[in-house]
């Protein structure tokens, strides 16, 4: 086994920070055997393996309230809003409430994700039929 002869670029580099001990020496065994690129896609498979498919950790979508857009962050049981006006938010917030799901609010700080002035959680408790028939 030739170590000098192996380059890990930046990126690559990342991936084996993150790998245990085990998963190095096996990095570094596959990436001189097989080639660095065979060695990264090896390892990433065997991580994103491990991450349930049928899960989703968070989704994130955009909206346009009027003139104003609005960042909606789902996770499993939260949604998170973010707008640059306050009204936007109570505005989509109040059209989920039409359309049945029971939200109550709750007390989260901003990220540094929620780059928008105004953000708002709220729990989803669950879903009845629509409020309003429009």
């Amino acid at each position: 086994m030739n170590l000098q002869d192996l380059e890990i670029l930046e990126d690559d580099f990342d991936l084996f920070v993150a790998l245990n001990d085990t998963e190095k020496i096996e990095f570094l065994f596959d990436a001189i055997e097989q080639g660095i690129q065979a060695s990264v896609n090896k390892q990433v498979s065997k991580l994103t393996s491990t991450i349930p498919s049928h899960k989703e950790i968070a989704r994130v979508e955009d909206y346009q309230i009027g003139g104003t857009r609005l960042a909606l962050t789902i996770l499993k049981n939260e949604i998170h809003l973010n707008s640059d006006k306050l009204r936007a938010i109570r505005k989509f917030v109040n059209k989920m409430i039409n359309d049945g799901l029971l939200l109550w609010p709750i007390k989260r700080k901003k990220s540094v994700f929620d780059m928008y002035r105004y953000f708002k959680a709220y729990k989803l408790i669950g879903r009845v039929g629509p409020v309003s028939s429009h």
